[in-house]
């Protein structure tokens, strides 16, 4: 984790989102953000923000490329 901030009863972090996509011939790894809302100590709410652009281009995979189906 690059930073964190809370106000009251909301939490945002920034990271890096870090992987490999099954497939893809190159790993990526791009800045995201994570917003949290608290009820007390409990988490109600989990929001992730990232460019998916990003990851697929850092991948080695087409714009428009989805998951294959199971």
């Amino acid at each position: 984790m690059n930073a964190a901030h809370r106000d009251g009863n909301h939490i945002t972090t920034e990271a890096v989102y870090a992987g490999h996509i099954k497939g893809a011939p190159k790993p990526f790894a791009v800045p995201m953000a994570t917003l949290l809302d608290l009820n007390g100590r409990q988490i109600t709410s989990d929001q992730d923000y990232y460019a998916i652009n990003r990851v697929l281009a850092q991948s080695g995979l087409p714009a428009d490329w989805t998951p294959p189906t199971p």
